[in-house]
């Protein structure tokens, strides 16, 4: 054996290939493994070529022509085999497969060893000594060609897998085909170049260097950034399949992954998001960013602008750290709850709007049987009095007034509860006509007339427009409305306080206010009211409520179209105002 540059130059990359393709063998799986055998082959290619260059005798060449051609005739198989498994075609990947495509590799290697016997594979090898050392002289025979072709059709046909399954893959995935198809191609140009004559001292084929140099550049991406360690297919599978929208951050907190799920989250057109920073994305969420920053997992729930009123997520970060625990970027979940939330507040409204339901049907029995009992037990109780002798004729007709207040108290008390029971059942029809809202306002100045004198108020009316005002709602709903909204400023009103009853037509709607200067609401009852609650209190002159009033008037106001505005302002007096519709034209 002779030393010289070339061989060592093969004998030491095609070491330093068999190294790292044996590493990625052991630590890798499925295709990643396919495409380490074809390092491994090609490095024994490479080694057998090398031990070639160092023979002077052609026994010697011949011996290691044997050898290196495990690599030479079987690489194009492996190669088929790993772009077959890489791009997710496991339906081609069976035996039936597997003897295509390794059969013209098994019979090349058979070709070789018994050459001597038909010379198919070299017509004629001898030694050439015209160089800086021996080479092999070659003719090449029949089944040469077939084997080339072979080599050649199975390199274009695995690039072509590779192209044709990720012609559309994401940008990030782009390096590792790109990789794989300059690992095919590169060394093709050189055996051709090789087959043209361009070689060398006219012998020494390329080819195994352009292999090994870059096989050596694959093999260390592989082990030192996992370069294939997530298939683009499997990739493309999983991320679609995820009904949470995905983002992936690199170290430097810019866009480096998405799913398509993500697009309606945030609003986003597709080809703007790759590079895209955290900042650009979320820069009017700093609470997104602040958990998204801190590097650490998590979980929270906020609105989104994503093109949907209202829409409602949860998003969860998930650090990607290295198996040494290096934080190597940060995956972003976003989960779409606008629906779940949802029903969580209906089942909320549901059981909040039974427990008022509940709440008033304890004050309707509570009402029953003290509020309108007593004033009953006790005109009964007049009566049997009065016929005992017990009580003469100056006393009954002394105590009559107290009474005939009782009496109208009552009254106003079995309406609202008579118009709460038909507005609690199904069915409930609001019937809608024109009236003359000014003359329904005179009559309850009537009907409250003596009660004002007797407390000293002034209840006086204030119209901001000339003629008839007329309105279009159910006239029953809201003549009981307004008689228990002046019902109940009188209630909370003494002597001096004026209660003024304010009429504002507009365009297509009647502006009703009743102002009162009484004592006010507190606070506290005030926010209830607002949310519908039912409060009882008693009056200025102690007079006695159900709370059953104000309800009735909030609920016939909404069911015509409008809603109760309550403004108070306690010991300076209360405003409420509301809308009525006119007569569609």
């Amino acid at each position: 054996m002779e030393l010289n540059i070339f061989s060592i130059i093969l004998l030491v990359s095609g070491m330093l290939v068999a190294g790292i393709s044996t590493v990625i063998i052991y630590r890798m799986k499925d295709a990643v493994q396919w495409f380490a055998v074809t390092m491994l082959l090609v490095s024994i290619w490479a080694i057998g070529y090398g031990m070639e260059l160092l023979s002077k005798t052609l026994e010697g060449m011949l011996f290691w022509v044997k050898i290196e051609y495990i690599g030479i005739a079987l690489a194009p198989g492996t190669w088929i085999w790993f772009c077959l498994k890489y791009t997710g075609l496991d339906k081609w990947v069976n035996y039936k497969s597997a003897i295509i495509v390794f059969a013209i590799p098994i019979i090349t290697y058979l070709m070789i060893l018994t050459n001597d016997l038909h010379h198919l594979h070299y017509r004629e090898v001898s030694v050439y000594n015209f160089g800086p050392f021996p080479l092999l002289k070659i003719t090449i025979g029949p089944w040469y060609v077939i084997h080339t072709t072979f080599f050649y059709l199975s390199l274009l046909f695995g690039n072509i897998l590779l192209l044709i399954k990720f012609r559309s893959a994401d940008s990030i995935y782009r390096k590792q085909i790109n990789l794989l198809i300059f690992a095919g191609v590169v060394p093709w140009f050189f055996n051709i170049s090789y087959l043209l004559g361009y070689r060398p001292f006219e012998h020494i084929d390329l080819t195994p260097y352009a292999f090994l140099f870059t096989y050596i550049f694959i093999g260390i991406a592989l082990l030192r950034f996992e370069l294939f360690n997530i298939k683009p297919i499997a990739r493309d599978k999983v991320f679609e399949l995820i009904t949470k929208g995905i983002l992936v951050f690199d170290p430097n907190e810019k866009v480096i992954d998405y799913n398509r799920a993500i697009l309606k989250a945030i609003n986003k057109p597709m080809n703007s998001l790759i590079g895209k920073s955290m900042e650009e994305l979320f820069g009017n969420k700093p609470e997104l960013l602040e958990i998204i920053k801190n590097r650490d997992v998590c979980e929270v729930e906020l609105k989104l602008d994503s093109g949907i009123i209202n829409s409602e997520f949860r998003v969860e970060c998930v650090p990607i750290l290295d198996k040494k625990g290096h934080f190597n970027g940060m995956m972003v979940l976003f989960e779409n709850i606008s629906a779940e939330r949802k029903i969580q507040r209906q089942l909320q409204f549901q059981a909040d709007e039974l427990g008022r339901t509940n709440s008033l049907k304890d004050k309707l029995f509570t009402i029953i049987s003290h509020d309108l009992r007593g004033p009953i037990l006790g005109i009964r109780e007049l009566i049997r009095l009065t016929n005992e002798g017990v009580i003469g004729k100056d006393e009954f007709f002394e105590i009559l007034p107290e009474v005939n207040q009782n009496m109208d108290s009552v009254s106003i008390l079995l309406e609202n509860l008579l118009a709460w029971t038909s507005s609690q059942l199904k069915g409930e029809v609001v019937e809608k006509e024109e009236f003359n809202l000014e003359d329904m306002i005179q009559e309850q100045f009537l009907l409250f007339d003596k009660t004002v004198n007797e407390k000293g108020i002034l209840l006086k009316k204030v119209k901001y427009t000339k003629g008839a005002i007329l309105v279009f709602a159910d006239k029953n709903m809201i003549d009981l409305a307004i008689r228990n909204l002046i019902s109940n400023a009188i209630k909370f009103s003494g002597k001096g306080d004026i209660i003024s009853v304010i009429l504002k037509e507009k365009t297509e709607s009647v502006y009703i206010r009743i102002k009162d200067t009484g004592s006010g609401i507190p606070p506290e009852n005030l926010e209830k009211l607002r949310k519908k609650e039912s409060i009882s209190t008693l009056g200025k002159n102690k007079e006695s409520g159900t709370g059953l009033g104000l309800l009735l008037v909030q609920d016939y106001i909404y069911k015509n179209g409008s809603n109760l505005y309550i403004e108070s302002t306690l010991n300076e007096g209360s405003e409420f105002s509301f809308y009525l519709s006119k007569k569609p034209v």
